[in-house]
């Protein structure tokens, strides 16, 4: 007999933003993911940052969360391979495993082929109120990788006590600098092309609980699990007196690498060729066709506000899940630029199209990644001058060439 498919208990969306049982969640592949906790694991020993505690806490209250909006422990273990983390079972003497996983593979592709799922342990400790450790990594040459459960679980701060204090109607056009773009990219029919596909893993006997789609390996991930991780190691770096440039730099660079696995490869999908490239006149267009397909994923509502071919790029964000995240955890900060992964996309959309010419339709490998896409000739500069995270009513990012 055939495994029915899991639902959800709830999904709805709001203004750009999705919710799954009341949790912000957003699409993510697995460079991004392997990326942003080796990037997370650079602060080890930088003062009183502890990153391998927080990869694992930072999960454990919103999956309490999900249990007190009355999800079952079944239900918690089906959405977990509904949203892509991989297959998760519960094995003899309170041992459990993932045959498949989306952090294991992640980390190999960070050339960390060693216990590093903190992610899936976090999980399993919300699950059984138990403390969690991975005893060995698939990529290490096992079936699966194991994890077994000790001592009780302690309490783990729910960071977002806060609610948000900033969700709004995002209007389409209507600010000063923009007028409206002449183009034939109708974003309704996008977007609903983009959420009609199957974009959710499995866990039947024959199924791997992984979402494979443009050429990458996508999660249905915790919008707040990533502001966590990201803004609470971008504090205690700071604090422990790391240059604050770099650090940005570092966070940013997690989203240039986003744009190049997984809007790459989307641009260079059948799909894309099929629903979209027809439509294309210019290169705007171009732009156009993947900012609607970005409004698919639960980042917010994204808007065009400036293209210059070659030369400029400005993107507006209204509820971007960054911002929204960062006014759910912190009061609003003096600093802008704090939407890493807003700031790293627009980037790599401008060099998605003008530095390596994605209408060629290249072969989108590390190797064309580290030779054409991160090298400094035609790079353009990324800055964020407006954020929902210092109080403004968007996120606006510009990016120039050089």
């Amino acid at each position: 007999m055939t495994k029915a498919v899991y639902v959800p208990k709830t999904i709805t969306s709001e203004h750009g933003l999705t919710y799954i049982g009341g949790l912000n969640r957003v699409f993510h592949c697995n460079y991004y993911n392997g990326y942003l906790q080796t990037a997370v694991l650079l602060s080890e020993g930088a003062g009183d940052c502890q990153p391998r505690n927080l990869l694992y806490d930072a999960i454990v209250p919103l999956a309490h969360r999900l249990r007190a909006n009355g999800y079952s422990d079944a239900e918690l273990i089906e959405e977990f391979s509904y949203c892509g983390f991989g297959k998760l079972r519960k094995m003899l003497d309170g041992k459990w495993a993932t045959p498949n996983s989306h952090y294991g593979q992640a980390a190999l592709l960070q050339g960390m082929p060693t216990q590093s799922c903190f992610f899936t342990a976090g999980y399993i400790a919300a699950l059984t109120d138990k403390v969690t450790t991975e005893l060995v990594c698939k990529q290490q040459g096992g079936a699966a990788d194991w994890f077994a459960t000790g001592a009780p679980q302690p309490p783990v701060d729910d960071y977002l006590k806060t609610p948000a204090q900033y969700v709004a109607e995002p209007p389409r056009f209507g600010f000063p600098e923009c007028r409206p773009f002449a183009t034939e990219i109708e974003e309704s029919t996008v977007i609903e092309a983009v959420q009609s596909l199957p974009l959710f893993g499995k866990s039947g006997m024959e199924d791997t609980g992984l979402i494979d789609a443009f050429g990458v390996v996508l999660t249905n991930h915790f919008a707040d699990y990533y502001n966590r991780v990201s803004y609470e190691s971008y504090f205690c770096m700071l604090k422990a007196g790391m240059p604050e440039k770099q650090i940005r730099e570092v966070l940013i660079q997690g989203g240039h690498i986003c744009a190049f696995h997984t809007f790459g490869g989307i641009m260079c999908s059948p799909e894309w060729y099929a629903l979209i490239q027809p439509h294309c006149k210019d290169d705007a267009d171009w732009i156009h066709g993947i900012v609607a397909v970005i409004n698919a994923l639960g980042w917010g509502t994204w808007r065009v506000e400036k293209i210059d071919p070659g030369r400029e790029l400005v993107i507006r964000v209204y509820n971007s899940y960054e911002g929204v995240g960062f006014r759910r955890m912190y009061p609003p900060n003096k600093e802008v630029q704090l939407s890493f992964l807003v700031m790293g996309v627009v980037q790599g959309l401008a060099h998605l199209l003008w530095k390596i010419d994605i209408k060629q339709r290249p072969t989108l490998s590390q190797e064309f990644y580290a030779k054409a896409f991160n090298n400094p000739e035609g790079r353009f500069n990324v800055k964020q001058t407006h954020a929902i995270a210092a109080g403004h009513d968007y996120d606006r990012v510009v990016a120039v060439r050089e």
